[in-house]
């Protein structure tokens, strides 16, 4: 009996304890501060075509400081040159565009031309897809251990190459996965798909490139 009223009696203090409470505040107060925190997130748009939601510090300077959207115990502040930044989007609905035309410092672009060359790198990065780069690379690796088999050390050399078959062909661009065809009447909309969409062929070659050789390395020992 006097084990449970004892008990009883501790969880009493507890539960009206000031520390209790200020303990289940805090928490509270972290959760809400964490969900207010991200509804106000800065949104950066880079010349690249990345997008990135951060909370800017600063922008002092050549530089935009900010916090990187994903928490840690200790947050470090990061840093960008604003000359890789087309534009920030502030949380509370001001733009500001740090991109501008100089051609004496390489910004040959307008700045309607450079925001048409980003949107253009964004969609080929959300819907260009080709399947042939990976089949060519791939065959082409898969091949040159069995196509050199006397000279099987040189194999690895066609599979490089092969990717390089990506900066040669034209680039057709998806439009029918274009949200908005109007933009298609830019060039530089179309010289920033080609960038990115390129480059995803490039990438994808090396890698059906890389499966291909070891696959035909598994092929020649088993022949020879």
């Amino acid at each position: 009996m006097n084990v449970r009223i004892t008990a009883f009696a501790s969880v009493f203090v507890l539960f009206f304890s000031p520390l209790f409470w200020r303990g289940v505040g805090e928490e509270a107060l972290a959760q809400l501060q964490t969900t207010s925190d991200t509804a106000k997130m800065d949104t950066i748009f880079f010349l690249n075509g990345e997008i990135k939601a951060v909370k800017v510090v600063d922008t002092v300077y050549h530089l935009v400081r900010f916090l990187p959207e994903k928490r840690t115990k200790k947050p470090h502040v990061q840093d960008v040159e604003k000359d890789r930044i087309f534009s920030v989007k502030f949380s509370n609905g001001q733009d500001r565009i740090f991109y501008f035309h100089d051609s004496t410092i390489g910004n040959v672009f307008t700045i309607m031309e450079a925001k048409m060359f980003m949107l253009g790198e964004q969609e080929a990065e959300r819907s260009y897809r080709n399947k042939w780069p990976v089949l060519i690379g791939f065959a082409a690796g898969a091949v040159s251990p069995i196509a050199l088999a006397n000279a099987v050390v040189l194999s690895p050399i066609p599979a490089a190459a092969a990717p390089l078959h990506t900066l040669i062909p034209y680039i057709r661009v998806n439009s029918k996965a274009i949200q908005n065809k109007n933009y298609l009447q830019y060039d530089t909309y179309i010289i920033g798909y080609e960038k990115v969409a390129r480059k995803k062929n490039f990438m994808h070659a090396l890698l059906g490139a890389g499966i291909g050789l070891a696959a035909g390395f598994g092929a020649w020992a088993i022949l020879r």
